[in-house]
């Protein structure tokens, strides 16, 4: 096995580092508040979002987002992994959010995978183990 410690590994290496950063901000940051402008710096005008067979526009993604963000309070998210590998990223995350209407706390578990073109997303796929959480997001 040969190690490649030259520049093209370097490269690579920090092209990993900003995609992880950027995805670590979108989950924490940005969707914990509701902050949806910030999406626009994060993602393409024509990024899709697959999600249950569906193909949803980054103005759905913004909207759904809203949705949720009115209907919960004490968003929390845990990343408990996240690794890039070429132009993607992966993440399995741990979502606590408090119901406005019932006061009920829950988790959701989620899993996502997103394509970087250039330092933005073009497409993600995600995958939810959350009833409710799911009908916020399939329209």
């Amino acid at each position: 096995m040969q190690c490649n410690s030259g520049k093209g590994w370097n490269m690579d290496h920090a092209m990993n580092d900003q995609m992880i950063a950027i995805v670590r901000s979108l989950y924490t940051d940005v969707f914990d508040t509701g902050n949806c402008p910030a999406v626009n710096s994060h993602y393409h005008d024509d990024a899709i979002c697959h999600f249950n067979g569906k193909d949803l526009s980054i103005e759905s993604l913004k909207s759904s987002m809203r949705d949720f963000v009115e209907a919960h309070t004490d968003i929390e998210t845990k990343i408990e992994s996240v690794f890039a590998s070429g132009d993607r990223t992966f993440a399995r995350l741990t979502r606590s959010v408090t119901e406005k209407a019932s006061g009920v706390r829950r988790q959701i578990q989620l899993m996502v995978e997103k394509r970087f073109v250039g330092n933005k997303v073009q497409e993600l796929w995600f995958m939810v183990d959350d009833e409710q959480y799911r009908t916020t997001w399939d329209r």
